[in-house]
């Protein structure tokens, strides 16, 4: 289920202008062979390019340099039909795309991007599944470069499931990447919540406070009392002049039905 209040976002690069575009349908095409995966998978491109919705994750960190933020992009009737994965691993040593492709609600394909930056050999692994989930083929191509990856060609590998579980408990805030209050850091003159999971180790995301609100300023009375507590809340990702991005909090509360 995925919880779109939750991860609002109106970047000006990626949301949409009504005024400007016309919308259209997604083209659906019968998946019955490889060429027909491709085909699905380039329409749903050129379609969340042009037209698509879409809601994003919190930006989640470790004091480990482990990183992770989701953004799912949807249809007309804000179903997923693409979710995309950004990562970095344990003390920077990879990072990568994952990207997944769904068609009635179920991932179809998946496409992985990724580099070690041990070695900065860039690696590409396409996998196709069937709609209970089984992998029907997998490829992959390496390279030294992006560049030269563009330009390898693919070979057959073993059959490798890219699991989409992980992305989709990061952008619905479940288990690991839930929203409990961790406290305020203040940086400068700018005040940030940090919400996380519990304990040393775990996932944490800062939103910047622009305003105190009664939810904001009750918290404030008595940190302790509401640490560890699970937040609901809305946010925005603001991208300044210069290049500096933030997230911002829009609206927090105690409950769903309070946003």
């Amino acid at each position: 289920m995925l919880i779109i209040a939750a991860c609002k976002s109106n970047n000006s690069k990626k949301s949409i202008d009504k005024t400007e575009k016309p919308q259209k349908d997604l083209i659906v095409y019968t998946l019955k062979d490889e060429k027909s995966f491709d085909k699905q998978m380039m329409e749903i491109d050129s379609f969340v390019l042009a037209y698509g919705k879409f809601a994003s994750s919190l930006d989640y960190g470790k004091e480990d340099k482990t990183n992770i933020q989701v953004d799912a992009h949807l249809d007309n009737d804000e179903n997923i039909v693409k979710l995309v994965e950004n990562f970095t691993d344990k003390d920077a040593t990879s990072m990568g795309t994952n990207s997944f492709y769904l068609h009635d609600g179920k991932v179809f394909m998946s496409k992985e991007i990724f580099v070690t930056n041990s070695s900065a050999d860039f690696s590409e692994r396409i996998s196709y599944y069937a709609p209970n989930g089984i992998c029907l083929k997998s490829k992959e191509r390496k390279a030294v470069s992006e560049v030269l990856l563009q330009k390898a060609k693919f070979e057959a590998v073993p059959k490798t499931v890219c699991s989409i579980d992980r992305a989709m408990r990061a952008l619905n805030h479940e288990k690991e990447f839930a929203t409990t209050f961790q406290g305020f850091i203040q940086s400068g003159k700018d005040s940030y919540m940090i919400v996380g999971t519990p304990g040393s180790g775990g996932y944490t995301s800062a939103l910047k406070v622009r305003s105190t609100d009664k939810f904001i300023a009750e918290i404030r009375k008595d940190e302790l009392r509401y640490l560890n507590g699970t937040i609901y809340l809305e946010f925005e990702k603001i991208e300044e002049v210069g290049g500096f991005t933030y997230q911002s909090l829009i609206k927090g509360s105690w409950t769903k039905e309070a946003l």
